[in-house]
């Protein structure tokens, strides 16, 4: 196990870096089914306007993890379990990108208020989520940061992974599974298949209720696009194994200027998917010069 030094000097475990993430977080809660939908949230300068940060499939808040610390300072953060991952309840019927949105509006406007406005950063699935939400909400959404976002149709690249890991399986035998998985689907560079990455990953996948492979793959994303309001913002690693290369990438970008020919669409060189992970400070850096815009 890997130990990883806090700005004090005082050594810490993976385990240890999201509990004090936590411990630092306000949570807050709405009703979903016979559970609730979970927000972690961080506060920020008093008058900045929130950022929702929406995570990938299979995934949770901790698909953050790396950025959390430094986006606070400048921005209060809501982080949401997706309804079906994390620690939220199952995704009640429908499963459709709409429904997803309007619970995710709803649990917004329960918590903070129906005029409460605010910025979204979505990643893969959470940036398809997020694309249908910032359409939902209209103007109360004023910047709608996109990472490596899934929802392109035919543009999607399905990645062979082998196969998770069961309760059963021994743990060498699971990490060995999680980084082969994370090198191949996450990362360009397979050193960032970390332990910290392993157990964030691990962890995420034995919370997982709900597979959200087949919205991925359909052309949710572009469908939204003509509905969003806010000022767009694109964000793909070049070396994004769904993305089809930088030619699909170079697609992607073409739609999103169709739409918004001003946008900012930037392009992470030798960076994979998850590219907030992998390269967070300049993922970091590129965030906040978009809203401070």
């Amino acid at each position: 196990m890997a130990f990883y030094i806090r700005w004090d000097g005082f050594f810490m475990t993976p385990q240890q870096q999201v509990a004090q993430l936590l411990d630092e977080a306000k949570t807050l809660s709405t009703p979903l089914g016979d559970g609730a939908l979970n927000w972690q949230c961080w506060d920020g300068p008093k008058k900045s306007r929130p950022l929702l940060l929406l995570h990938g499939g299979f995934g949770s808040w901790t698909h953050w993890l790396a950025n959390i610390s430094t986006l606070r300072r400048s921005r209060t953060l809501w982080a949401v379990d997706i309804p079906g991952l994390g620690a939220s309840a199952p995704m009640p019927e429908p499963a459709t990108l709409e429904h997803f949105a309007s619970l995710l509006l709803d649990s917004l406007n329960t918590l903070h208020g129906l005029e409460i406005e605010f910025d979204i950063a979505g990643f893969s699935f959470g940036a398809l989520v997020g694309a249908h939400l910032a359409a939902l909400a209209q103007t109360r959404c004023h910047h709608f940061i996109a990472c490596g976002a899934a929802g392109f149709d035919k543009l999607h690249v399905q990645v062979d992974l082998l196969r998770p890991p069961t309760v059963g399986t021994p743990a060498q035998e699971a990490d060995r599974i999680h980084r082969h998985n994370l090198a191949t689907l996450m990362f360009a560079k397979n050193d960032c298949a970390d332990d910290l990455a392993i157990h964030l990953h691990g962890d995420n996948l034995s919370r997982a209720r709900f597979n959200s492979r087949r919205l991925a793959r359909g052309d949710g994303f572009a469908v939204a696009l003509p509905n969003i309001k806010a000022k767009l913002c694109g964000i793909w690693g070049s070396e994004d194994a769904t993305a089809g290369g930088k030619s699909g990438i170079a697609k992607r970008e073409a739609l999103f200027r169709s739409y918004q020919p001003d946008c900012a669409f930037h392009l992470m060189e030798g960076v994979g998917h998850w590219a907030m992970y992998e390269a967070a400070q300049d993922f970091n850096r590129i965030v906040l010069a978009e809203l401070d815009q």
